[in-house]
């Protein structure tokens, strides 16, 4: 789900696995790539953690190199506020203690030179729970963005406050906050994306003289169309829209 400028910069995606997926997106200075994954769990094999490890390596060393890259969801893996030796991947605002999986997560995050984000903002601790278990009495930080590092001034917060939102899940919802402009995606002949100029129809004068115009034009249209199979009409329906909007409308560019 995206808002119409971040689908107007989608260059691609691709869903992996049913653990990990990938969306590319065109931006100002430099492309970005979001790698949305859900980790195995602490008490899983070590089968399953090192094929989904490698398999989210893989989709890394895969991408381009200049990409921004942003790293999120949800992790299974517990951090530890002691960031000795890691503190350039990680601050001092995590919740709770390192486990298996979060000694995973941080070597994957050092390797691939990601910075965790839940780790460097200050909030409360009660902000910083993304998980609550069953019977109400453990409280986890399992969810996490991270996002390269070089660009890390890019991701301005990371907000755990969304709790209680209903989506049937134990988890609560992590924002994080970025600054990255969009760029809308351009064709091959360096095009950029235009939309028919509907401004236009704000215009009384103008509205009316389109919706009548319009009018006509699919009347006339009917009469030629009622015996053709059915695909072939709606192609002429939407042709003949498309080329009525192109002649009355014109287009803006994006």
């Amino acid at each position: 789900m995206m808002s119409p400028a971040a689908a107007n910069a989608l260059m691609e995606w691709q869903p992996v696995s049913s653990r990990i997926m990938t969306a590319r997106f065109n931006s100002k200075g430099m492309k970005m790539t979001i790698i949305q994954c859900y980790a195995p769990t602490n008490d899983s094999d070590e089968e399953t953690k090192e094929t989904f490890y490698d398999a989210l390596q893989t989709v890394v060393d895969e991408l381009p190199q200049r990409d921004i890259k942003l790293l999120m969801g949800d992790m299974n893996a517990n951090i530890e506020k002691d960031n000795t030796g890691k503190k350039l991947i990680m601050g001092t605002q995590a919740l709770g203690d390192i486990n298996e999986n979060g000694e995973l997560f941080t070597d994957f995050c050092a390797f691939n030179d990601l910075i965790i984000g839940g780790s460097t903002f200050q909030h409360k601790d009660i902000h910083k729970v993304t998980c609550i278990s069953p019977h109400g009495k453990t409280r986890n930080q399992i969810d996490y963005i991270t996002i390269t590092r070089k660009c890390r001034h890019s991701l301005q917060d990371t907000v755990f406050y969304k709790r209680g939102t209903d989506v049937a899940s134990d988890h609560h919802l992590v924002m994080g906050v970025i600054k990255i402009k969009l760029r809308a995606l351009r064709d091959a002949a360096d095009r950029s994306q235009a939309r028919f100029n509907i401004q236009r129809l704000k215009e009384t004068d103008f509205r009316d003289t389109f919706t009548v115009s319009l009018k006509n034009r699919f009347e006339a249209l009917c009469m030629v169309t009622e015996e053709m199979p059915l695909d072939e009409h709606w192609n002429c329906l939407r042709d003949t829209w498309k080329d009525f909007c192109q002649d009355v409308l014109g287009k803006k560019h994006l």
